[in-house]
């Protein structure tokens, strides 16, 4: 998988801030062998052309040659790093290449959290000044990571098989037999579909069927593609023959599944989804929720409905969890695709859904059929929005400013006008203005100094302390307010600070979240007048 020898070293010429280097230039071409430690949030980077949606604790892999570019401009919510090094060859006394033995050059694995908080605690300080014993130490701290056994040339029967599952699912569109498959294992048809029946309850034609069934529910929920051109694209040749098993599986005809879809068990993945579902007339099964990140009102909610909550670590999907629950359909916004993968086997998976609230309403009430009820929806939040701007433009200054900022263990950044729902709230809908100084990629949270920060002055000034399962940003907060820079701050003389939860702002602005974030913007705001110019 990834080629190390013993008499190689291996000697870091650079960390960079990856989010910076990315905001910069969307193209990163590398001259020299790389490793990507994400260590805040989530996004979907394209990696020598393939696209992956990473997150928090993923380690990249890179050869040098290799291409980075950022595909997903709309919510650029993550940071991280990118540390480049060189190897040398202490036999042959040169430099030499390190190559990664897999198909598209790279390789994604998980770094446990007690290894990104050591290289957290490193980081503490610019990198740009670090210490080359630190970046040796953080550079091998991963690469240590990365020393997994390798694959024996003998697989387990549990491998063989496992080699034909993904066979199916790759290929599920194609004509295939179970001598076919037989043959991928070595083992007779025979011995092969007895041992697949003791691993996976079915016989690999029954999964393969299940499986083409799963990925035409998705079709018929995604698409207006026809019934008959569907079962085509799964790979039943006979439409006839493909509506009975659809029916024998799914429980209902395919048209009839796409009418009542809202009746079957759909399991969510965000909070905010669900959200939307219930103010729909739809009550989710079960949704996935971080303790710590999910507001008093939803949790309430949740109960009232009788929806499962599923709680889990930030950004950690348990699939076991999920899979035990049985859900008829599985929602979410991005997933690894190890993670979709493991859940097509299971269910039809619905993915890369819009971004913006409204275009969710809209998007949630086709799905269930539920239109008018999403019309109606969006009609009355965006009342409660005309009325709260109506009040804020006739009691603050034209020329107020109004900063969102986020405090993290290692620094700040200022929240972009399109970044999340709530900032769009704040400047797009409300019309309020971010201090020019800070105004740099509006869809990204964006670097901010403490000499950028007494250079924006805002009038009205939110703070977000960032909320993570795996470190706090108190004392980031504590150094802030012990500034001579906070002090001097408009904002604070004027007692115009207002902290909001990360929780509600940046992970549930949602149908009934977003009221909750108008009613605390109108009573921050709108107690706390800053007298209109004359």
């Amino acid at each position: 998988m990834l080629d190390f020898n013993p008499t190689w070293l291996a000697h870091c010429t650079e960390i960079k801030d990856l989010a910076k280097s990315l905001f910069q230039k969307s193209t990163i071409h590398l001259d020299s062998a790389a490793l990507l430690l994400i260590t805040d949030g989530q996004t979907t980077l394209s990696i020598n052309g393939h696209s992956e949606h990473i997150v928090f604790g993923h380690l990249i892999a890179l050869e040098s040659g290799a291409v980075i570019q950022l595909t997903n401009t709309n919510r650029l919510d993550f940071s991280g790093y990118l540390i480049n090094f060189v190897l040398y060859d202490t036999e042959m006394k040169s430099t030499c290449n390190w190559s990664i033995n897999t198909t598209n050059g790279y390789y994604i694995q998980r770094v446990p959290e007690t290894a990104i908080a050591d290289i957290h605690i490193s980081l503490a300080k610019n990198t740009d000044h670090l210490h080359i014993t630190i970046k040796q130490f953080i550079l091998y701290s991963l690469l240590k990571e990365l020393q997994q056994e390798r694959p024996t040339d003998e697989y387990t029967l549990e491998q063989r098989i496992e080699h034909t599952v993904i066979y199916m699912q790759k290929k599920y569109n194609q004509m295939m037999t179970r001598d076919e498959l037989a043959a991928i294992t070595g083992y007779s048809p025979w011995y092969y579909s007895r041992k697949f029946i003791e691993l996976y309850d079915k016989t690999p034609i029954a999964y393969l069927i299940s499986y083409r069934i799963f990925r035409a529910q998705e079709m018929l929920l995604t698409t207006d593609d026809l019934t008959q051109n569907i079962a085509k694209k799964v790979g039943f040749g006979d439409v006839q023959y493909f509506s009975r098993q659809f029916k024998r599986i799914v429980g209902r005809p395919p048209k009839q599944f796409k009418k009542t879809v809202g009746e079957y068990r759909v399991c969510f993945l965000s909070p905010a989804h669900a959200e939307i579902a219930i103010a729909l007339g739809i009550v989710p099964n079960c949704v996935t929720v971080t303790s710590s990140l999910t507001p008093a009102y939803q949790k309430i909610l949740f109960h009232e409905v009788g929806t499962t909550i599923l709680e889990m670590p930030q950004y950690v999907i348990q699939q076991d969890i999920i899979v035990q629950q049985q859900p008829d359909l599985i929602i979410g916004v991005d997933l690894t695709e190890e993670t979709k993968q493991h859940f097509q086997t299971i269910a039809p998976v619905i993915t890369g859904l819009p971004y913006d609230l409204n275009s969710l309403i809209r998007y949630f009430g086709e799905l269930f059929n539920k239109e008018h009820e999403a019309t109606q929806i969006i009609h009355e939040l965006t009342t409660h929005v005309n009325v709260l701007k109506n009040k804020i433009q006739h009691h603050i200054a034209k020329d107020a400013t109004v900063l969102y900022l986020r405090v993290e263990e290692l620094g700040y950044r200022s929240v972009g006008e399109s970044s999340s729902d709530s900032a769009i709230l704040l400047y797009q809908e409300l019309g309020l203005q971010m201090p020019e100084v800070l105004r740099a990629n509006e869809n990204s949270f964006n670097i901010c100094s403490l000499q950028q920060l007494v250079a924006a002055n805002p009038t009205y000034l939110f703070i977000e302390k960032r909320i993570m399962d795996y470190y706090t940003a108190d004392l980031s907060l504590a150094t802030l307010q012990k500034s001579e820079q906070w002090a001097n701050l408009d904002a604070v003389k004027n007692k115009r600070v207002y902290y909001v939860d990360t929780g509600l702002w940046i992970n549930n602005c949602s149908v009934f979240g977003k009221r909750k974030i108008i009613q605390q913007i109108e009573q921050s705001i709108l107690d706390s007048v800053c007298p209109k110019t004359q």
